[in-house]
């Protein structure tokens, strides 16, 4: 196993305490229902896709979205890295894998809210949901991952928290592992692997 393909939220970063309460307060403003069972659900979803989940029409996506982000932004510097990932990924790359992102993030979400942390300077290449025509749970954004760095399917493996992540990696021939340390509902989640530190990931 010489490539490592990483979730963003709830695998490498622990931003559900930001934005879900932004998602909340978004929705209680605009008097959409929701329950704490479907916040969580969204939150593995890009953010459009979450905004159809809630019943929301498609014209008012972009004023949502703005609403939502800039929420969430207020409170970015809540947002932390989980312990053991960065040690992880030094040692990957220490010993020469190739690493990579796949997020449900678009690529402006993922430029304001995960480079200040200043993880992307471990990957070699993101994916994000806007640069495929199919975003998670599709496999597009796992095979263009794969394509960009030089890996077959059969070399990689996928690291992510949540349904949709573990669907993506299967569609796509990729070995899954699921991230319980930021999983919500692993028991709902079939995955090949599963991990409780991203120590573990060492293993492979």
């Amino acid at each position: 196993m010489n490539c490592y393909i990483f979730d963003v939220d709830g695998t490498l970063i622990d931003s559900s305490g930001v934005y879900l309460p932004a998602l909340q307060q978004m929705l209680d403003e605009y008097g959409y229902a929701h329950t704490p069972e479907m916040l969580k659900t969204a939150f593995g979803m890009t953010g459009r896709q979450g905004l159809r989940y809630f019943g929301i029409p498609e014209a008012q996506h972009d004023e949502f979205m703005h609403r939502w982000e800039s929420l969430a932004y207020e409170n970015l510097l809540n947002v932390k890295i989980y312990d053991g990932i960065l040690d992880t990924l030094h040692a990957l790359r220490e010993g020469g894998s190739k690493l990579g992102i796949v997020t449900s993030r678009t690529r402006a979400q993922f430029r304001d809210g995960v480079k200040p942390l200043g993880l992307d300077r471990y990957f070699d290449t993101v994916v994000c949901s806007d640069e495929v025509a199919h975003p998670k749970p599709a496999p597009d954004a796992a095979l263009e991952c794969l394509q960009r760095l030089g890996c077959a399917a059969g070399q990689a493996v996928y690291i992510g928290d949540s349904g949709f992540d573990m669907q993506c990696a299967r569609s796509a021939g990729i070995r899954s592992v699921l991230a319980l340390w930021g999983c919500h509902e692993p028991e709902k989640i079939e995955s090949d692997l599963r991990f409780a530190h991203p120590a573990e990931i060492l293993a492979l």
